[in-house]
Protein backbone atom coordinates (compact mmCIF):
# COMPACT_ATOMS: atom_id res chain seq x y z
CA UNK A 1 0.00 0.00 0.00
CA UNK A 2 1.26 3.44 -0.91
CA UNK A 3 2.07 5.85 1.93
CA UNK A 4 0.51 8.69 -0.09
CA UNK A 5 -1.91 8.17 -2.96
CA UNK A 6 -4.16 10.50 -4.92
CA UNK A 7 -6.42 9.71 -7.87
CA UNK A 8 -8.30 12.26 -9.92
CA UNK A 9 -7.87 14.85 -7.19
CA UNK A 10 -9.48 18.20 -8.03
CA UNK A 11 -9.85 21.49 -6.21
CA UNK A 12 -11.22 24.81 -7.40
CA UNK A 13 -11.29 28.20 -5.70
CA UNK A 14 -14.51 29.47 -7.23
CA UNK A 15 -13.76 29.36 -10.94
CA UNK A 16 -9.98 29.37 -10.42
CA UNK A 17 -8.22 26.04 -10.81
CA UNK A 18 -6.18 24.65 -7.93
CA UNK A 19 -5.95 21.00 -8.97
CA UNK A 20 -7.36 19.25 -12.02
CA UNK A 21 -7.52 15.46 -11.73
CA UNK A 22 -4.09 15.06 -10.06
CA UNK A 23 -2.92 11.48 -9.49
CA UNK A 24 0.29 10.31 -7.83
CA UNK A 25 1.65 7.58 -5.58
CA UNK A 26 4.43 7.68 -2.96
CA UNK A 27 6.02 4.43 -1.76
CA UNK A 28 7.23 3.64 1.74
CA UNK A 29 10.90 4.40 2.36
CA UNK A 30 11.49 6.75 -0.56
CA UNK A 31 12.11 10.44 -1.03
CA UNK A 32 9.56 11.65 -3.55
CA UNK A 33 10.21 14.98 -5.22
CA UNK A 34 7.12 16.97 -6.16
CA UNK A 35 7.99 19.77 -8.53
CA UNK A 36 6.36 22.40 -10.68
CA UNK A 37 6.26 26.16 -11.14
CA UNK A 38 4.49 28.55 -8.79
CA UNK A 39 0.73 28.22 -9.17
CA UNK A 40 0.90 24.66 -10.52
CA UNK A 41 -0.97 23.22 -7.52
CA UNK A 42 1.80 21.86 -5.28
CA UNK A 43 0.72 23.60 -2.07
CA UNK A 44 -2.97 22.98 -2.75
CA UNK A 45 -2.35 19.24 -3.00
CA UNK A 46 -0.29 19.23 0.20
CA UNK A 47 -2.97 21.12 2.14
CA UNK A 48 -5.56 18.58 1.03
CA UNK A 49 -3.27 15.74 2.18
CA UNK A 50 -2.94 17.41 5.58
CA UNK A 51 -6.69 17.97 6.01
CA UNK A 52 -6.29 21.74 5.76
CA UNK A 53 -8.38 22.07 2.58
CA UNK A 54 -11.42 20.11 1.41
CA UNK A 55 -11.16 18.40 -1.96
CA UNK A 56 -13.85 18.91 -4.58
CA UNK A 57 -13.53 15.46 -6.13
CA UNK A 58 -11.22 12.48 -6.39
CA UNK A 59 -9.36 10.41 -3.80
CA UNK A 60 -6.54 11.31 -1.41
CA UNK A 61 -5.10 8.89 1.11
CA UNK A 62 -2.23 9.27 3.62
CA UNK A 63 -0.98 6.37 5.75
CA UNK A 64 -4.16 4.46 4.92
CA UNK A 65 -6.35 7.35 6.13
CA UNK A 66 -8.80 9.14 3.86
CA UNK A 67 -7.88 12.83 3.69
CA UNK A 68 -10.78 14.83 5.04
CA UNK A 69 -10.93 18.40 6.29
CA UNK A 70 -9.67 18.51 9.89
CA UNK A 71 -8.45 14.88 9.94
CA UNK A 72 -6.42 14.89 13.17
CA UNK A 73 -4.96 11.38 12.77
CA UNK A 74 -2.99 12.50 9.75
CA UNK A 75 -1.80 15.70 11.43
CA UNK A 76 -0.65 13.71 14.46
CA UNK A 77 1.20 11.09 12.41
CA UNK A 78 2.98 13.29 9.87
CA UNK A 79 5.84 15.75 10.19
CA UNK A 80 4.51 18.67 8.16
CA UNK A 81 6.37 21.80 7.19
CA UNK A 82 4.40 24.50 5.32
CA UNK A 83 6.09 26.79 2.83
CA UNK A 84 5.94 29.66 5.33
CA UNK A 85 6.57 28.91 9.00
CA UNK A 86 4.15 30.66 11.38
CA UNK A 87 4.37 30.26 15.15
CA UNK A 88 3.52 32.36 18.21
CA UNK A 89 5.49 35.48 17.29
CA UNK A 90 6.19 36.68 20.84
CA UNK A 91 7.54 33.31 22.04
CA UNK A 92 11.25 32.72 22.25
CA UNK A 93 12.44 29.80 20.15
CA UNK A 94 13.23 27.90 23.36
CA UNK A 95 9.62 28.43 24.50
CA UNK A 96 8.29 27.18 21.18
CA UNK A 97 10.45 24.07 21.48
CA UNK A 98 9.18 23.45 25.01
CA UNK A 99 5.56 23.99 23.95
CA UNK A 100 5.74 21.56 21.03
CA UNK A 101 7.79 19.07 23.05
CA UNK A 102 4.91 18.80 25.52
CA UNK A 103 2.61 17.86 22.65
CA UNK A 104 4.90 15.60 20.63
CA UNK A 105 7.05 14.05 23.36
CA UNK A 106 10.27 13.94 21.29
CA UNK A 107 13.61 12.48 22.30
CA UNK A 108 15.47 15.47 23.89
CA UNK A 109 18.79 14.20 22.55
CA UNK A 110 17.45 14.24 19.00
CA UNK A 111 16.00 17.72 19.45
CA UNK A 112 19.40 19.00 20.63
CA UNK A 113 21.03 17.34 17.63
CA UNK A 114 18.66 19.17 15.27
CA UNK A 115 19.23 22.50 17.03
CA UNK A 116 22.99 22.10 16.61
CA UNK A 117 22.80 20.83 13.04
CA UNK A 118 20.53 23.69 11.93
CA UNK A 119 22.46 26.28 13.96
CA UNK A 120 19.31 27.55 15.70
CA UNK A 121 19.45 30.49 18.12
CA UNK A 122 16.97 29.48 20.83
CA UNK A 123 17.03 32.78 22.73
CA UNK A 124 15.51 35.05 20.09
CA UNK A 125 11.74 35.61 19.85
CA UNK A 126 10.24 34.11 16.70
CA UNK A 127 9.17 37.47 15.27
CA UNK A 128 12.79 38.71 15.37
CA UNK A 129 14.11 35.91 13.17
CA UNK A 130 14.99 36.30 9.50
CA UNK A 131 13.03 34.38 6.88
CA UNK A 132 15.72 31.71 6.65
CA UNK A 133 15.89 31.25 10.42
CA UNK A 134 12.12 30.96 10.60
CA UNK A 135 12.40 28.16 8.04
CA UNK A 136 14.82 26.38 10.38
CA UNK A 137 12.17 26.42 13.13
CA UNK A 138 9.67 24.94 10.69
CA UNK A 139 12.11 22.16 9.88
CA UNK A 140 12.78 21.50 13.57
CA UNK A 141 9.08 21.23 14.43
CA UNK A 142 8.42 18.89 11.51
CA UNK A 143 11.30 16.55 12.33
CA UNK A 144 11.50 16.68 16.13
CA UNK A 145 9.13 13.75 16.86
CA UNK A 146 10.78 11.50 14.24
CA UNK A 147 7.59 10.72 12.28
CA UNK A 148 7.27 7.90 9.75
CA UNK A 149 6.24 10.37 7.05
CA UNK A 150 7.50 13.89 6.34
CA UNK A 151 5.62 16.29 4.07
CA UNK A 152 7.83 19.30 3.38
CA UNK A 153 6.75 22.29 1.28
CA UNK A 154 9.71 24.29 -0.09
CA UNK A 155 11.90 23.49 2.95
CA UNK A 156 15.23 24.84 1.66
CA UNK A 157 14.08 28.25 0.44
CA UNK A 158 15.96 30.90 2.42
CA UNK A 159 18.52 28.54 3.97
CA UNK A 160 22.19 29.40 3.59
CA UNK A 161 24.18 26.91 1.47
CA UNK A 162 25.88 25.13 4.39
CA UNK A 163 22.64 24.54 6.32
CA UNK A 164 20.93 23.49 3.10
CA UNK A 165 23.63 20.88 2.47
CA UNK A 166 23.39 19.56 6.04
CA UNK A 167 19.59 19.44 5.84
CA UNK A 168 19.64 17.40 2.63
CA UNK A 169 22.12 14.98 4.20
CA UNK A 170 19.76 14.69 7.17
CA UNK A 171 16.90 13.77 4.83
CA UNK A 172 19.03 10.96 3.38
CA UNK A 173 19.73 9.69 6.92
CA UNK A 174 16.00 9.72 7.69
CA UNK A 175 15.29 7.82 4.48
CA UNK A 176 17.88 5.18 5.37
CA UNK A 177 15.87 4.58 8.56
CA UNK A 178 13.02 3.37 6.35
CA UNK A 179 10.97 6.53 6.61
CA UNK A 180 9.19 8.32 3.78
CA UNK A 181 9.65 11.92 2.63
CA UNK A 182 7.42 13.93 0.30
CA UNK A 183 9.50 16.91 -0.78
CA UNK A 184 7.82 19.73 -2.70
CA UNK A 185 10.32 22.12 -4.22
CA UNK A 186 11.12 24.27 -7.23
CA UNK A 187 14.85 23.94 -6.45
CA UNK A 188 15.71 21.19 -8.92
CA UNK A 189 19.24 20.72 -7.60
CA UNK A 190 17.73 19.59 -4.28
CA UNK A 191 15.53 17.08 -6.08
CA UNK A 192 18.48 15.74 -8.06
CA UNK A 193 20.60 15.23 -4.94
CA UNK A 194 18.19 13.29 -2.73
CA UNK A 195 15.07 12.02 -4.50
CA UNK A 196 14.33 8.46 -5.61
CA UNK A 197 11.27 9.37 -7.67
CA UNK A 198 9.73 12.58 -8.93
CA UNK A 199 6.31 13.86 -9.90
CA UNK A 200 5.95 16.86 -12.19
CA UNK A 201 2.79 18.97 -11.93
CA UNK A 202 1.59 21.48 -14.49
CA UNK A 203 -1.65 23.47 -14.31
CA UNK A 204 -3.03 21.17 -11.61
CA UNK A 205 -2.26 17.90 -13.44
CA UNK A 206 0.59 15.50 -12.62
CA UNK A 207 2.02 15.08 -16.12
CA UNK A 208 4.94 12.84 -15.18
CA UNK A 209 5.98 10.35 -12.50
CA UNK A 210 9.26 8.53 -12.89
CA UNK A 211 12.26 7.07 -11.08
CA UNK A 212 15.20 9.43 -10.86
CA UNK A 213 17.56 6.88 -12.42
CA UNK A 214 15.26 6.64 -15.45
CA UNK A 215 15.32 10.41 -15.87
CA UNK A 216 19.08 10.43 -15.55
CA UNK A 217 19.29 8.00 -18.48
CA UNK A 218 17.79 10.78 -20.55
CA UNK A 219 20.67 13.06 -19.68
CA UNK A 220 22.73 14.16 -22.62
CA UNK A 221 25.44 16.65 -23.48
CA UNK A 222 24.92 20.24 -24.52
CA UNK A 223 27.59 21.39 -26.97
CA UNK A 224 28.06 25.15 -27.38
CA UNK A 225 30.50 26.50 -29.96
CA UNK A 226 31.74 29.68 -31.65
CA UNK A 227 31.38 30.53 -34.53
CA UNK A 228 28.32 28.78 -35.94
CA UNK A 229 28.90 25.94 -38.40
CA UNK A 230 26.67 23.16 -39.65
CA UNK A 231 27.77 19.96 -37.90
CA UNK A 232 26.80 16.39 -38.71
CA UNK A 233 27.22 13.48 -36.28
CA UNK A 234 25.10 10.54 -35.15
CA UNK A 235 23.37 11.40 -31.86
CA UNK A 236 23.08 15.12 -32.66
CA UNK A 237 19.72 16.88 -32.26
CA UNK A 238 18.32 20.41 -31.96
CA UNK A 239 21.18 22.13 -33.77
CA UNK A 240 20.50 25.87 -33.67
CA UNK A 241 22.24 29.17 -34.18
CA UNK A 242 22.66 31.39 -31.12
CA UNK A 243 23.86 34.93 -30.50
CA UNK A 244 27.33 33.57 -29.68
CA UNK A 245 27.53 30.85 -32.32
CA UNK A 246 25.76 27.52 -32.21
CA UNK A 247 24.42 24.84 -29.89
CA UNK A 248 23.16 21.25 -30.12
CA UNK A 249 22.23 18.29 -27.96
CA UNK A 250 24.28 15.11 -28.15
CA UNK A 251 23.62 11.59 -26.88
CA UNK A 252 26.31 8.99 -27.26
CA UNK A 253 29.98 8.26 -26.48
CA UNK A 254 32.21 11.29 -26.00
CA UNK A 255 35.14 10.07 -28.14
CA UNK A 256 33.28 10.18 -31.49
CA UNK A 257 32.00 13.64 -30.59
CA UNK A 258 35.52 14.91 -29.88
CA UNK A 259 36.81 13.39 -33.13
CA UNK A 260 34.15 15.16 -35.20
CA UNK A 261 34.51 18.49 -33.38
CA UNK A 262 38.29 18.42 -33.96
CA UNK A 263 37.68 18.58 -37.70
CA UNK A 264 36.22 22.08 -37.46
CA UNK A 265 37.89 25.37 -36.64
CA UNK A 266 36.28 26.87 -33.54
CA UNK A 267 37.21 29.81 -31.37
CA UNK A 268 35.55 28.18 -28.39
CA UNK A 269 33.78 24.89 -27.57
CA UNK A 270 31.96 23.99 -24.35
CA UNK A 271 30.64 20.45 -23.71
CA UNK A 272 28.50 20.19 -20.59
CA UNK A 273 25.94 17.88 -19.01
CA UNK A 274 22.30 18.79 -19.43
CA UNK A 275 20.72 19.95 -16.18
CA UNK A 276 17.69 18.37 -14.52
CA UNK A 277 15.91 21.67 -15.12
CA UNK A 278 16.46 21.33 -18.86
CA UNK A 279 15.10 17.77 -18.77
CA UNK A 280 11.90 18.91 -17.08
CA UNK A 281 11.54 21.93 -19.33
CA UNK A 282 11.56 19.54 -22.27
CA UNK A 283 8.71 17.59 -20.64
CA UNK A 284 6.78 20.83 -20.11
CA UNK A 285 7.25 21.76 -23.75
CA UNK A 286 6.27 18.29 -25.01
CA UNK A 287 3.07 18.40 -22.93
CA UNK A 288 2.14 21.89 -24.11
CA UNK A 289 -0.59 20.66 -26.40
CA UNK A 290 -1.94 18.04 -24.00
CA UNK A 291 -2.52 19.98 -20.75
Amino acid sequence: MAVIETKGLSKYYGTKRGLESASLSVNKGEIYGFIGPNGAGKTTLIRILMGLLPKDSGMANVLGIDCQMGETKIQQSVGYMPSEAAFFPEYKVSELIEFYSQIRKPNPVYVKKLITLLDIDTEKPFHALSFGNKKKIGILMALMHEPELLILDEPTTGLDPLIQKQFLELLLDIKHQGKTIFLSSHVLSDIQKVCDRVGLIKKGIVILENDMHVLKKEEHKIVEFTPFQTISISGLSDLKQTSRGGEFRYQGPVQPLLKVMSQYEFQDVVIRDVTLEEIFLSYYESEQNHV
